[in-house]
């Protein structure tokens, strides 16, 4: 059994020494099947292994810097000895490779090794081909046949250059002429096989997942791999022989002739490209290419390898702009807080002065600030839900709408109003609600976002003027007018139209409307927001939404809105005021201007009012009045200690307290209240001092 093992191995040294290949200079033919190997497996290493007697030698090695190691050392032996191919997806997870030198040295740290034999013509194995990487990997049957191709190219090639080395000695002696001849037909199986090779590169270059291309150095196409058809949509026969520029259109020429000269002095570049397909699509590729050298070093061509990575830009582009965004909502929220802050003791203020001031025209100047106050709160409310939406659709928590039963023809109104004193006066307002229509169940503010939206469209459109016309009707949808669009039902609604004599919009842009971040108009006029937050809106109410347009006539939006079968709220100016009993009300707010104006507004109806200015001066008055306070309204943003704290605090002392929240940034949901107890109730400010007095006395009456 000795004898046999020790003739094999010395029939391998002897085959292996034949090719009189150990410890020569690197060679291209060599290299490149190597670089392939790394390409085909997406690895970072691959080498060329040949094993002598006490030694692995690397003829050629991508991705690492050593010439050569022990013929014990790593995989390769193993591999060699067995004659078949060796596949370790991860070394820690196998006990018989874990503790292999390879595997445990720090410079190498090897977790994934693949090797395929080198079997000479004779069947004797001289080597391996192998790839390895330095985390867990896996490869496919494909990828396995294509290692297993590129070895036999690699026993080809040293087949090759042992006979041409033979032919120069051969020419050497022209005594063996005779010899010579014999061996000239081996030159021409020689050539055969080189052919064979080509053909075979040519097959493992389609095998890839990247477009790969070669070029002269007048950018004339050489080669042009499947991956490169799919991706520029150009055959190979097309492409052929054309030049670059013809194929790949640009209009960064500049760049294109920097990067030629920074391959032909470094030999290498690397980068981001914008490119046009045949089709006329607009691609990115990540862009690598490499000088490839000729026989004696004389320069003949360029490979570049793209990788496409529009999807990957693309969903980077969404990132970016959903973070800022997310920026955007935040400043809003800041903004909102302070602006209903300052809202909030103005609306309180007028109210007081009212009850106080007989004189027609100080009433009537009265009303002219509440109306604007009260406007004002709208918007911010607007601002807010804006806000609320980007923050929830980031964090996967969008806000809860509040659904009340209300007249559409309030709104309507309203909207006038606005429109009326802020569009210019080339725009005429017309509004036509129909008698005794039927109430709908709506968050208010989201359907007055909608309704200005649909507004501010219009406006745009006419940049010379026209007519705007906000209309309101009862309609029942049947069966068949159901069927025919998305998201009706049959039943009752209430159509809702805006319609404009403006500019109008095109067939080609009609559908995309609706999509977010989509507009027509100049960059910082627009967000694209408008149309998409309308829709989003739209599906929350259970409603949906046609669009009419004609280019110059204009465009008419109809929002079909379910009616219900309920009375509408009351408005509270409608409302008769409670009063108090005398009551001790403590008013904790961080704002000195509210904590005055809800002290004075609580006295001039009857009730008596503490004030602290933070939740930590809130809690030790309440220890020292706790018998005689009835009630506690408290701003949920406060400093030094928070209000949905310091709830907590008066709640542990006393879980019967009524408490009423109040917020000008967050909503009922974020309160830490017992949304099913009657003795606590949330505010959203700025508020009017009906709606306060009218909530006080809901919680201190339960």
């Amino acid at each position: 059994m000795k004898s046999f093992v020790s003739n094999k191995e010395s029939a391998r040294l002897e085959a292996l020494h034949q090719y009189e290949i150990l410890d020569t200079p690197p060679e291209e033919a060599f290299d490149d099947l190597a670089f392939l190997a790394t390409q085909i497996c997406n690895t970072p290493i691959a080498l060329i292994n040949l094993i002598d007697a006490n030694r692995q030698w690397f003829k050629a090695k991508v991705g690492l810097d050593v010439p050569e190691m022990p013929r014990n050392n790593g995989f390769g032996s193993i591999c060699m000895e067995s004659g078949e191919v060796l596949i370790i997806p991860d070394t820690l997870a196998d006990e018989r490779f874990a503790i292999n030198p390879l595997v445990t040295s720090a410079e190498f740290g090897a977790r994934f090794y693949a090797g395929v034999p080198l079997l000479a013509p004779g069947g004797e194995a001289i080597g391996t081909l192998c790839i390895v990487d330095r985390v867990p990997h896996q490869i496919n049957p494909q990828q396995v046949e294509a290692l297993q191709t590129l070895s036999r190219m690699i026993v080809r090639q040293l087949e090759n250059r042992r006979n041409l080395v033979e032919l120069v000695s051969i020419k050497q002696d022209y005594k063996q002429v005779q010899e010579a001849l014999h061996q000239s037909e081996s030159i021409l199986d020689s050539c055969q096989q080189v052919e064979q090779q080509i053909h075979e590169q040519a097959v493992l270059l389609d095998l890839v997942n990247d477009a790969i291309f070669v070029q002269d150095l007048s950018k004339k196409i050489l080669l042009w791999n499947k991956k490169a058809e799919e991706l520029y949509g150009w055959k190979s026969e097309e492409a052929i022989g054309k030049q670059f520029d013809e194929l790949l259109s640009t209009e960064a020429l500049a760049q294109y002739l920097e990067i030629y000269q920074t391959v032909l002095k470094n030999g290498f570049w690397q980068g981001e490209l914008h490119k046009t397909s045949k089709s006329g699509k607009k691609l990115i590729v990540g862009s690598r290419w490499m000088l490839l050298e000729g026989e004696y070093s004389q320069v003949k061509s360029i490979l570049a390898i793209d990788t496409d990575i529009t999807q990957k830009k693309q969903l980077e582009k969404q990132v970016l702009r959903a973070q800022r965004m997310e920026s955007i909502g935040t400043l809003a929220s800041g903004i909102a807080h302070d602006l209903n802050n300052v809202l909030s003791p103005i609306l309180m203020s007028v109210h007081l002065l009212k009850a106080k001031n007989r004189e027609p025209q100080i009433n009537q100047m009265l009303s002219i600030i509440e109306s604007n106050a009260k406007r004002g709160a709208d918007l911010v409310k607007q601002v807010l839900s804006f806000a609320r939406g980007i923050e929830g659709d980031i964090q996967g928590q969008t806000a809860t709408p509040q659904h009340t039963v209300l007249q559409v023809k309030h709104l309507i109104l309203e909207i006038q109003q606005i429109i009326l004193q802020t569009f210019p006066k080339s725009i005429t307002v017309y509004t036509e609600i129909q008698e005794e229509l039927l109430p709908i169940c709506a968050d208010s503010t989201q359907l007055h976002q909608v309704l200005i939206n649909l507004c501010l469209n219009a406006r745009d459109a006419m940049l010379t003027g026209g007519t705007l016309t906000i209309s309101a009707e009862n309609i029942w949808i049947d069966e068949i007018y159901a069927s025919m669009h998305i998201g009706a039902k049959v039943g009752a609604y209430i159509t809702l139209t805006a319609a404009d004599t403006g500019l109008g919009i095109s067939k080609e842009i009609l559908d995309r409307i609706f999509e977010p971040f989509f507009t027509t108009k100049e960059l910082g006029k627009g967000t694209g927001l408008g149309l998409s937050t309308v829709i989003s809106i739209i599906k929350e109410h259970d409603a949906f939404i046609t669009v009419s347009s004609c280019v110059g006539e204009g465009t008419k939006f109809q929002v079909y809105l379910p009616a219900v079968n309920q009375v509408p709220i009351q408005l509270l100016q409608d409302i008769e005021i409670p009063t108090g009993s005398g009551e001790c009300i403590l008013v904790v707010d961080d704002e000195t201007a509210i904590q005055e104006i809800t002290k004075t507004s609580l006295e001039n109806y009857n009730y008596t009012a503490i004030t602290a200015g933070d939740g930590m001066e809130a809690l030790e008055i309440y220890t020292e009045h706790q018998e005689t306070i009835s009630a506690a309204i408290i701003d949920i943003m406060m400093s030094k200690m928070d209000g949905a704290t310091t709830i907590r605090t008066l709640q542990n002392i006393n879980p019967l307290l009524p408490i009423i929240a109040v917020s000008g940034l967050v909503t009922s949901e974020q309160v830490p209240l017992d949304k099913t107890a009657e003795y606590t109730a949330f505010l959203s400010k700025p508020y009017t001092t009906q709606e306060l007095l009218k909530t006080l006395h809901a919680v201190i009456s339960h």
